[in-house]
């Protein structure tokens, strides 16, 4: 970025995105020459949700191959880059479907249980907890640093000052090996749970969409792609 570059200009340069347009048909008919293909908008509280889970899917998704990545290189290792990172990342992307933000939906333990999805509660708390209190925030004791001053001598005779500061610090990743692999199992069983969900939902959308176009013939194409401001990095975007 060239210095007279303001850090908000031009929201895509520099930086790679991806825009997917993707559907499954639920009760296709023949398509004439000549005629396309558009998709509508779907503005119900269960068309945010639908897409609020296709969002959380793909949390999981990323989640399940960061933990089943750094699982691969071997037991947990702060001082490997790879390891903490790809770790990091996947408990990160876990905890995301679990916290408030302006999606249409946020997964709860209480109401996946109430649906009798797989879900290990163990592995589930640690992840929650290994994201709030270490990775995001600095609260455990799975980073420790104290201050030193040297001195030099022996005992039983004596001590000087040895005109030296630092520190002593240990630090972990926090999770073990075997906790990984159950992190792996438990996210790729609840996302099998979630996607069994989706085709239920495409339907339903699908009746109340054809029923409100059948009676007013009136729909709003949706945009494909619609750019990120970074001005706006702070702020919340429309639910």
């Amino acid at each position: 970025m060239s210095e007279s570059e303001d850090i908000h200009d031009i929201s895509t340069q520099g930086e790679a995105f991806s825009s997917d347009f993707s559907f499954t048909w639920i009760s296709p008919g023949p398509i004439e020459a000549g005629e396309a293909m558009v998709p509508a908008k779907l503005t119900s509280q269960a068309a945010r949700v639908f897409a609020a889970l296709h969002l959380i899917l793909g949390d999981l998704a990323f989640a399940a191959e960061c933990l089943n990545a750094a699982n691969d290189i071997g037991i947990p290792d702060d001082k490997n880059l790879h390891s903490k990172a790809l770790t990091f990342s996947g408990v990160v992307g876990y905890a995301r479907c679990f916290k408030s933000g302006v999606r249409a939906l946020t997964l709860s333990p209480d109401d996946l249980h109430g649906k009798g999805a797989p879900f290990d509660d163990e592995i589930h708390e640690y992840l929650i907890a290994l994201r709030d209190k270490h990775v995001a925030h600095s609260v455990n004791d799975f980073e420790q640093c104290e201050s030193i001053a040297i001195v030099i001598g022996k005992h039983g005779v004596g001590w000087r000052d040895g005109s030296a500061i630092g520190v002593v610090k240990k630090q972990s990743i926090g999770i073990s090996k075997a906790l990984v692999q159950r992190a792996v199992s438990h996210i790729n069983a609840l996302r099998n749970f979630l996607e069994a969900e989706l085709p239920a939902q495409r339907v339903a959308l699908h009746t109340d969409f054809l029923a409100n176009f059948q009676k007013t013939g009136k729909w709003e194409m949706a945009p494909i792609m619609k750019l990120s401001d970074r001005s706006k990095v702070a702020e919340r975007r429309p639910g």
